[in-house]
């Protein structure tokens, strides 16, 4: 009864905001079947979508209502997370030969009104500052950070177009995670403060696309990154919401949009949990790497448990799909591998053919 009167009064509030604050207030309620509250979500959530909760629970979005601006979701129970018991190897891991991420900001604008006295600055809003103490984070973590300040201007339905370009540009670095620094726009700062390790920080919303043929892997991704920081720093992941756009994650399996805390968040407070963010990144991509560094071409192969694990098999699913389609698309045996071969070709920048050539 509770959470129904709060989501009663939040939806009152709605109303009455001023017209200033319509853009931030484009945000639906998500409950349950008995019309408990659940969360909140900036946009318009879509039947399919998908949430995992703080605590793991599992809900899919099956109804949607504009007028009321509610979504009614079914629970799944709990999602079965990542085990992540590596992480208590007392074993001093070994760091990996080159350790590389990138950052950039799709929502230029983005700001934290108590900090920068509005929810849209432009042409360079608050979220620079959060992406630009992310990087100071992670470097310090002894990871290299590609980091894009590029604007994609204006905060429209054009901007994933525009930061395209942005993103495939820092996926030519070879990194081995890439990420869109963004904040919510919910109103209530208390559903994203909190206090970690004794400082004030705001918590963070991992948001991952269903709509491309990477979507499998960028989810067990973000479960991996929130199982790892919930061992860590069990505050610092609000959830995870599965939404049905692609945010321009076709681009790599390891492409996540991080959301620090919401525009009436107080600024310093996203700043201070890029510190555990940062910490939480490097043990999910790299803290589990063991014997010789360097085994592998990529900084995570050879022995690092977590992400690592999983590079082999989604290699080895893309070929087998890759086989698959080339099968149907030729009709025979002989010659879908010559098409299987002429893509790996392809891919390997002319390798196989110098190989066959020797």
């Amino acid at each position: 009864m509770k959470k129904r009167i709060v989501t009663a009064c939040l939806l009152l509030a709605g109303m009455l905001l001023p017209p200033g604050a319509q853009a931030e207030a484009d945000y639906y309620h998500i409950v349950d079947q008995t019309g408990a509250y659940i969360t909140h979500y900036t946009g318009t959530p879509e039947a399919g979508d998908e949430y995992i909760a703080h605590d793991n629970q599992y809900f899919v979005i099956t109804r949607v209502e504009e007028g009321s601006h509610t979504a009614w979701a079914e629970s799944k129970g709990a999602y079965e997370m990542p085990d992540v018991s590596w992480l208590q190897d007392d074993s001093q891991p070994v760091s990996a030969a080159r350790k590389a991420v990138a950052l950039y900001c799709t929502h230029s604008d983005e700001s934290y009104e108590p900090d920068d006295g509005n929810a849209s600055v432009t042409p360079r809003g608050g979220i620079y500052d959060v992406a630009e103490a992310l990087k100071a984070n992670l470097e310090k973590q002894g990871i290299t950070v590609y980091f894009d300040d590029a604007t994609h201007l204006p905060h429209d339905s054009g901007a994933y177009r525009r930061s395209r370009a942005t993103a495939a540009g820092l996926l030519e670095n070879g990194v081995d995670a890439i990420f869109d620094v963004h904040r919510d726009g919910i109103p209530d700062p208390d559903q994203y403060n909190t206090t970690i390790d004794g400082r004030d920080a705001s918590m963070v919303r991992l948001l991952v696309g269903r709509s491309n043929q990477n979507a499998a892997a960028n989810r067990a991704f973000a479960a991996e990154l929130k199982a790892v920081a919930d061992a860590m720093y069990p505050e610092l992941i609000r959830d995870i919401y599965i939404g049905k756009g692609t945010y321009n994650q076709d681009l790599s399996p390891h492409s996540v949009l991080l959301e620090f805390g919401t525009h009436t968040v107080e600024k310093e407070r996203a700043e201070q949990a890029t510190a555990f963010m940062a910490s939480a990144i490097q043990r999910t991509l790299y803290g589990g790497v063991k014997g010789a560094a360097g085994s592998g071409s990529s900084p995570a192969a050879g022995g690092t448990k977590g992400v690592g694990t999983g590079i082999a098999a989604m290699l080895g699913v893309a070929l087998v799909g890759g086989f698959v389609f080339a099968l149907a698309s030729t009709g025979g045996l002989r010659p879908a591998m010559e098409k299987m071969k002429g893509g790996l070709n392809e891919m390997t920048g002319g390798i196989m053919n110098k190989k066959n050539k020797k």
